[in-house]
């Protein structure tokens, strides 16, 4: 009690002192007295803070847990005011669950909002089924959930139980969902399904399941009957083998398509299947057997890896074809307009690949500063800012999702803030979207602001999108380290966009998304102290060490950029193998064979924005910095 009773003293002292910080202590307290069960004193200092953008959070704190008990009516009131915000729609979540565990369908449907869990879909259909209510697309939505590849919440159970019970759990429809589990590698729930069926179904699926775990053995003296089941089978497996022995997959498959009658289609997309497989086994005829797919059966998967073989064996008139056989959008994209030009410049056509770069030096962006390093000409950088006046702030401030965002934000309760600003981004128009981005790059949430700009599609504002926080620390880092600031800045943007706190899934931390194993030798290199691991959140130490890692890096490969940025990435490690085995190649075409396609974007990336923070500092700008990768035996 004594706490409450301070407070009260504290309000008195600050009755000239900002709303704002009466509102945040008023808002604590209350926060504090619900969180100890203290209902009097929560309703005490609630007073007061209607007109406070995070009043709606104590009362969603307040409901939750009493959604079974409160009335009906208070809950809709709060939903009527706040249900447009990222809470709002959580305490409508959670409502329709208690709604449906009552089995109080009538109102679930008046609740109802339409929602992206499964869970709450299931509820939804059968609470229409139980009150007739729209029943044709009910029963149309429930098949639909049924035909996945995968387990379905236990809330979608009593929608399968009626379509069983009314006969509409067709032996197609069961068939239909265990071929779609099977594709998908879900065996447990293919064994469930296969109750539902009769002991001559059921002896198939357990020759699938033999031929999913051991194809190789199944395949052998494999002699069933020609029905399309036993073919679905036979494919399963020898694209399960492929994956483990191409030479035997391909050996089964020339042996079974002579028994058994495969459709044409069957057997072009297996031919193509196989032939992706030989480019996995690195067999020498990879390239030959993709090559001879048919166009019918092409896909820009198989004909973005052929062309990547041609690129690496520098077969200009194969990319040449290969790119034409790509989808007119895919065809239209920057990388293949700029692999195109440079095909065209290789067999001899220079104009037409000067009339492609011209064109494509225009554009902001990693191709577009590729043509333009091939014409000699500058960076187009294209910088239009996005125009945010007080009026369209004022109303993007009338958005509770966004109040409540820039109060979470600042009294530091970020992972709340992220919650309500995800959330209103998801419900503005575009226009508003841009000038939400201007908003948070102006209360520093950089992250965020480049998120915004990115789903507003706006990527023309340099400054929104290519901010300079902590300027004077990594200034003074990377002078000391000898490390290019420009491209330290591109690393930052790359791993975090500027999230200070930022953890990945696999355990990096900070703004340069350090691994702690790393950070601790880096550490311990440069005589600083970690007392603990958390040591590495902190700005001015995680900015540090980061720079002094990739002073490590570009050192181990003698100031090659894009080997350092790699290995920044993928580890030193696989950066020096992608090295060895493409080190004769142009470094254009050594970056678009980097294996993993997370590190290849990434080295894309950062290579592409080390150029335009060279142009936010105002310094100059230099090519790529895409040293070749040469050996003596390249000469």
């Amino acid at each position: 009690m004594m706490r409450y009773l301070l407070f009260s003293l504290f309000m008195m002292m600050c009755v000239n002192s900002h709303a704002n910080t009466q509102q945040r202590w008023q808002f604590d307290a209350a926060y504090q007295a619900l969180q100890d069960n203290n209902i009097a004193d929560f309703k005490k200092f609630s007073r007061g803070l209607q007109n406070y953008s995070l009043y709606y959070y104590l009362r969603y704190q307040y409901l939750k847990p009493r959604l079974s008990t409160v009335s009906s009516s208070e809950i809709r009131t709060f939903l009527k005011r706040y249900g447009q915000t990222y809470f709002g729609d959580s305490l409508r979540r959670h409502w329709l669950s208690v709604l449906a565990n009552k089995k109080h369908w009538n109102t679930f449907l008046q609740v109802y909002t339409p929602q992206t869990s499964t869970h709450l879909r299931c509820h939804y259909v059968y609470a229409r089924l139980m009150t007739q209510r729209y029943k044709k697309t009910a029963l149309k939505e429930a098949k639909q959930l049924w035909l996945v590849g995968k387990s379905q919440p236990e809330s979608c159970t009593p929608v399968f139980q009626y379509l069983e019970k009314h006969t509409l759990l067709t032996h197609s429809l069961v068939w239909d969902r265990i071929k779609l589990s099977m594709s998908n590698g879900k065996l447990s729930l293919v064994n469930y399904l296969a109750k539902r069926l009769g002991k001559t179904d059921q002896a198939w699926v357990a020759l699938w399941h033999d031929m999913h775990h051991k194809p190789e053995k199944t395949l052998t003296h494999f002699n069933k009957r020609n029905i399309s089941i036993v073919r679905d089978i036979i494919l399963h497996g020898i694209r399960r083998l492929a994956r483990q022995d191409f030479l035997q997959a391909k050996s089964h498959w020339k042996t079974l398509q002579q028994r058994y009658h495969f459709s044409t289609q069957q057997k072009g997309e297996m031919k193509r299947d196989l032939a992706l497989a030989s480019v996995r086994a690195k067999h020498p005829k990879a390239l030959q057997w993709l090559k001879a797919i048919k166009k019918k059966y092409l896909t820009d998967k198989v004909n973005i890896t052929r062309l990547k073989m041609a690129l690496k064996k520098k077969q200009w008139k194969n990319i040449l074809t290969f790119i034409k056989a790509l989808s007119p959008k895919e065809q239209n994209t920057f990388q293949w307009r700029y692999w195109k030009a440079r095909a065209l410049e290789k067999t001899r056509k220079k104009n037409q690949a000067q009339k492609i770069y011209k064109k494509l030096a225009k554009e902001r962006d990693y191709y577009g500063f590729l043509a333009a390093d091939r014409m000699g000409t500058p960076y187009k950088m294209q910088y239009h800012p996005i125009t945010l006046t007080q009026t369209k702030k004022k109303q993007l401030l009338k958005n509770p999702s966004i109040a409540a965002a820039q109060e979470f934000y600042e009294t530091k309760q970020l992972p709340n803030a992220r919650r309500e600003w995800r959330y209103a981004l998801k419900h503005l128009s575009i226009s508003q979207k841009a000038q939400a981005a201007v908003l948070a790059s102006q209360w520093g949430w950089h992250d965020q602001a480049i998120t915004a700009a990115a789903k507003a599609r706006h990527y023309d504002d340099l400054k929104v999108r290519f901010p300079l926080p902590y300027r004077q620390q990594l200034t003074a880092e990377s002078k000391l380290q000898n490390v290019y600031l420009p491209w330290v800045y591109a690393i930052i943007r790359q791993e975090t966009a500027f999230w200070s706190t930022a953890r990945s899934p696999v355990g990096a931390l900070g703004l340069m998304q350090l691994m702690p194993a790393t950070g601790k030798l880096v550490a311990k290199k440069l005589g600083v102290t970690l007392n603990t691991t958390q040591d590495i959140l902190k700005i001015e130490i995680n900015i540090k060490l980061g720079i002094a890692y990739l002073q490590q890096m570009l050192t181990r490969f003698k100031g090659n950029y894009m080997l350092a940025s790699a290995a920044y990435n993928a580890g030193p490690g696989r950066s020096k193998r992608w090295a060895a085995e493409n080190d004769c190649l142009p470094a254009d075409i050594w970056v678009e064979l980097i294996q993993f396609n997370e590190t290849r974007k990434y080295v894309r990336s950062v290579l592409f924005y080390t150029r335009i923070f060279e142009y936010r500092l105002k310094q100059k700008t230099h090519p790529l910095r895409m040293t070749p990768i040469r050996s003596d035996q390249c000469l």
